[in-house]
């Protein structure tokens, strides 16, 4: 046992010593790992601070130079389409013109034929007194070098002469008159259709410069818009993927609150239509009701003197009616007139045809992808009036490549009251619209929308939607 205790504090004092050096330790690594906090100084807070706001006002920069790069690529798409309109109205002016030219000349031609006929029976009636011997008198005129246009000039001075001359003389006036006024009325039409070939051949210049303005701007633009993109995403530490589709956006929010703005602008437009009519409806309902009234105080009033008169005549007859028979008292009445049959009511108006209006709308949505070309009509490439025009044309409707023609060839209906099939037009106004769709309902439509760009659906509301749409037949 003795020998035990000597062991037992051994064993204490490496414990002891052990602790001892594992306290150490803790600790030195204590003291290390808990050092002194390190503020930064307010000049690198100061510096902090002007380093986010300069890059936060970089960045606000940016996404405004970007919107309004989009902005311009926009207008500068309005304006060709614009100009490619103002071309398809210039085209169809000069077709008009050419068929008005044609039809003048083709009469002018006729009468020539005539007055040609007329002069040939003149000098065959001349060479015909001639050969008897007789003076040629009046026929002269039309054997001068100056021909039937002396005539004319003399004509209020020849006197009477035989029936048959005096009938072939007139005759030959008159188509000669006829001939110089279709001559004149057929020159006056080829200049004209020169004119409006002249005006057609300008609008065409302009609209191929606006579309190939249209093409060199929208290229210069995606191109900033890219270099804006790399940088935005340099100072937002993002993406350049990330910061076009953060600008896409924001332009879809932007054409979003626009559409809204324009869609509330039109229900504005609507409410203030039907209170117009409600005016409308209550006043004309007080007209005439107004009109019932003095209609049924003149009756009363009739009816009175009517009464009054049969009262006085009743009085002045009183004696002749008491020396009437019993029999005449007891006289039949006269049966009463039958009531007039009423007037047969008119046959309902038969059910308007969908199928034009679907087969319309099938066409439209088959060409939704194809390219946006100025002046084409299909089958591969369309502007807006162009698109409308081969719709409605799978109904049998056939409508003008033009946007202001198409105007004139529908009737009005307001926006809210747009049915499918309808078209929707852009601009100022409609004789001057620059752009048109077709309504396809729920506030959407199918476009060809500007170059550049392909045959599509989208929404109807945009801030220069006229007011009144346009319906078909």
């Amino acid at each position: 046992m003795p020998s035990s205790r000597p062991a037992r504090r051994l064993v204490r004092l490496a414990l002891t010593t052990s602790l001892c050096a594992s306290l150490g330790v803790a600790t030195a690594v204590a003291a290390t790992a808990d050092p002194e906090p390190v503020y930064p100084s307010q000049q690198q807070v100061d510096a902090a601070k002007r380093a986010a706001t300069s890059t936060a006002g970089k960045v606000a920069a940016l996404d405004a130079r970007y919107a309004a790069a989009s902005a311009r690529l926009i207008d500068v798409q309005t304006r060709a389409a614009a100009a490619a309109e103002a071309w398809n109205g210039a085209r169809l002016e000069l077709q008009r013109r050419q068929r008005e030219a044609d039809a003048a000349r083709a009469r002018a031609g006729s009468a020539q034929k005539q007055a040609d006929s007329a002069g040939l029976a003149v000098r065959r009636y001349a060479a015909a007194v001639y050969q008897q011997g007789g003076s040629l008198g009046d026929l002269e005129a039309f054997l001068s070098a100056q021909g039937p246009q002396e005539l004319l000039d003399r004509a209020a001075a020849l006197e009477a002469v035989g029936a048959a001359r005096n009938r072939t003389l007139q005759r030959a006036s008159a188509t000669a008159v006829v001939a110089d006024t279709t001559r004149r009325q057929a020159a006056q039409a080829e200049a004209q259709q020169l004119a409006a070939a002249q005006r057609a051949e300008e609008a065409r210049s302009v609209a191929q410069a606006q579309a190939d303005a249209a093409v060199a701007t929208a290229a210069q633009i995606k191109h900033d818009q890219e270099a804006m993109a790399t940088e935005l995403a340099g100072l937002r530490n993002t993406s350049v993927a990330l910061e076009r589709r953060r600008q896409d956006g924001l332009q879809a929010a932007a054409e979003a609150r626009a559409a809204a703005a324009a869609a509330a602008e039109q229900a504005r437009l609507a409410e203030a239509r039907a209170r117009a009519a409600r005016d409308a409806a209550a006043k004309k309902a007080a007209q005439e009701a107004a009109q019932r009234a003095r209609e049924e105080a003149a009756r009363q009033a009739a009816a009175a003197r009517a009464a009054e008169a049969a009262a006085r005549k009743a009085a002045a007859d009183k004696a002749a009616r008491d020396r009437a028979t019993a029999a005449q008292h007891q006289a039949p009445k006269p049966a009463p007139a039958p009531a007039p049959e009423p007037a047969p009511r008119p046959a309902p108006r038969p059910p308007a045809q969908s199928g034009g209006v679907s087969a319309v709308l099938a066409y439209a949505r088959a060409q939704i992808g194809k390219p946006y070309q100025w002046g084409a009509e299909g089958p591969d490439s369309f502007d807006c009036s162009g698109l409308t025009m081969m719709a409605w044309r799978q109904a049998g409707v056939y409508l003008s490549h033009y946007t202001g023609a198409q105007w004139g060839e529908t009737s009005r209906v307001a926006i809210s009251d747009l049915r499918p099939g309808d078209l929707v037009f852009y601009g100022s106004n409609g004789e001057t619209s620059h752009h048109m769709g077709l309504y396809i309902g729920g506030g959407r439509m199918i476009e060809a929308p500007y170059t550049g760009a392909n045959v599509r659906e989208a929404s109807i509301y945009r801030s220069d939607l006229l007011p009144y749409g346009g319906r078909v037949g």
